[in-house]
């Protein structure tokens, strides 16, 4: 399935993240990013299913990865050279759809186009790949859905950028994602949920 619609999705360049599990996000102003409840599953760092060579070769340019700690898991890759795209990590527990998940980010009040597809992930129960261009840089953000475990790949690009070639690799990145999802020990829904 492939549509173009308008979401109030944007990844400011300083923090890679973008998901929302509030009702109210819709009302949120374009270029605010919402999130999911404060209340946080076990942490857990989903670099810990990717392989740095892999995710470099996926995105063609030299990156170094930053993981953070036990207490709080990062998961980044920076270009070594400006100019050059990044990559972020992150997940949250979710235990609605990601067709309803996209539906709480609203409409943009600039009438930005997003254009939202439905890409077949082998190991994900579902997923949605979301593109747009803001502010000159292209954006690209993957959801990877294993049960109630919600993964997001963020990608940036600066002009002049190259759309194809990170749509690519935050499609490469979602599919090791979902490969390595029940070893987060996450993806199964809460019993007590």
């Amino acid at each position: 399935m492939r549509s173009a619609l308008a979401v109030a999705l944007v990844v400011p360049l300083t923090v890679l993240s973008a998901c929302s599990g509030t009702d109210d996000a819709a009302d949120e102003p374009l270029g605010e990013v919402p999130t999911f409840p404060s209340e946080g599953p076990a942490l857990w760092n989903p670099c810990d299913g990717l392989v740095l060579d892999e995710v470099r070769q996926a995105v063609g340019v030299e990156l170094t990865e930053t993981t953070g700690s036990d207490q709080a898991p990062q998961c980044t890759f920076t270009p070594t050279q400006d100019g050059d795209p990044a990559l972020d990590v992150n997940y949250q527990l979710y235990p609605g759809s990601l067709e309803e998940l996209i539906d709480t980010f609203g409409v943009p009040e600039d009438g930005t186009e997003i254009d939202v597809t439905t890409p077949e992930v082998p190991g994900a129960e579902d997923a949605r790949l979301v593109v747009s261009v803001v502010d000159d840089t292209l954006a690209v953000t993957g959801f990877v859905q294993n049960g109630e475990l919600v993964q997001v790949v963020n990608g940036l690009d600066p002009t002049p950028f190259a759309r194809a070639s990170l749509v690519g690799a935050v499609r490469t990145v979602m599919a090791d994602l979902a490969d390595h999802a029940d070893e987060s020990g996450l993806s199964e829904p809460d019993p007590e949920g």
